[in-house]
């Protein structure tokens, strides 16, 4: 009888191994799976936020301004061309809110909307459709700034739905009349 049980207890034991065997591999098998999704979702999230990043409306080029009635007057007028980087997503116009401020008073801030190919004071104009596309450059006109006068200074942030925002300022020396200006 003695014999017996030892016999039975090695089977025991066997099955026990077996089974220990097969939860470490289902083990195994649902942390590599947790793995992969990870290392997927990690792949998903980087795309997305570059995709995201290169998505914003930048400036590019010289920015061009006129005064109201000649040399000592206030700002009138400010066109500048802006893209979207060649691996960005297009981007709605509709979407895009242009934010202006200036020297004479800071404390306010101008916002244009899209206004179709028609500047006026509260909207900016931009040749073409509402549609911006990737690699693409338009002309931006915004009209009615009211200021600064020469020797002061002017920002244009531009921000999108999708993208990061582009702010930029700009100085206008004592003597200028209108024209180009310098960062």
């Amino acid at each position: 009888m003695y014999a017996k049980d030892e016999g039975f207890s090695g089977l025991e034991a066997a099955i026990i191994v077996i089974a220990l065997v097969v939860v470490a591999a289902v083990f195994a098998m649902s942390v590599m799976s947790s793995g992969f999704y990870a290392a997927e979702e990690t792949k998903e999230t980087t795309t997305s936020g570059y995709r995201l990043a290169s998505s914003t409306i930048y400036l590019e080029g010289a920015v061009y301004a006129s005064l109201v009635a000649g040399p000592g007057t206030a700002l009138d007028e400010v066109t500048f061309s802006a893209a979207i980087p060649e691996t960005g997503q297009p981007q709605d116009l509709n979407d895009l809110l242009i934010v202006y401020t200036h020297s004479v008073d800071s404390s306010i801030v101008r916002e244009f909307t899209y206004g179709g190919s028609t500047a006026d004071y509260h909207h900016f104009g931009v040749d073409g459709s509402e549609v911006m596309l990737p690699g693409e450059k338009r002309i931006f006109r915004l009209d009615d700034v009211s200021g600064p006068v020469p020797g002061g200074w002017f920002t244009i942030e531009l921000k999108p739905e999708v993208g990061a925002s582009t702010l930029v300022t700009y100085h206008l020396p004592e003597s200028f009349e209108g024209g180009s200006v310098l960062m």
